[in-house]
């Protein structure tokens, strides 16, 4: 699978887990539309037919971890985005604009849940 298509699937992933999250923990509302801006980013690249599915399917999967409590959501969150870091960082040019804004997009995302 190419890069653009596993940061597609990635997005929708991280989408959907905010969506989850923000359910009950309205500060990641603003992760969720973030996260949802760097899924249409992708788009423009790759296209796939799991892209609904993994969103609901994760958008469940974060409204249960919710209801594990703030600190389990924290958790989650600081593997999911360092992970998404490295990621952009490794396959990506950081140099570009839109990679560099994503990529601070998820930085600050990622310090939602080891400064809070």
């Amino acid at each position: 699978m190419d890069k653009y298509k596993l940061a597609l699937l990635g997005e929708a992933g991280a989408a959907g887990l905010d969506r989850g999250f923000s359910i009950r923990y309205k500060v990641f509302h603003e992760s969720y539309l973030n996260e949802v801006s760097h899924w249409k980013y992708f788009q423009k690249y790759s296209r796939s037919f799991l892209e609904k599915p993994v969103y609901y399917a994760f958008s469940i999967l974060g409204f249960v971890i919710s209801l594990f409590g703030i600190e389990a959501v924290k958790k989650v969150n600081e593997i999911v985005e360092r992970n998404a870091i490295d990621f952009y960082k490794s396959n990506f040019n950081e140099s570009n604009e839109d990679i560099k804004r994503i990529l601070e997009d998820e930085e600050k995302h990622f310090s939602m849940s080891v400064d809070a």
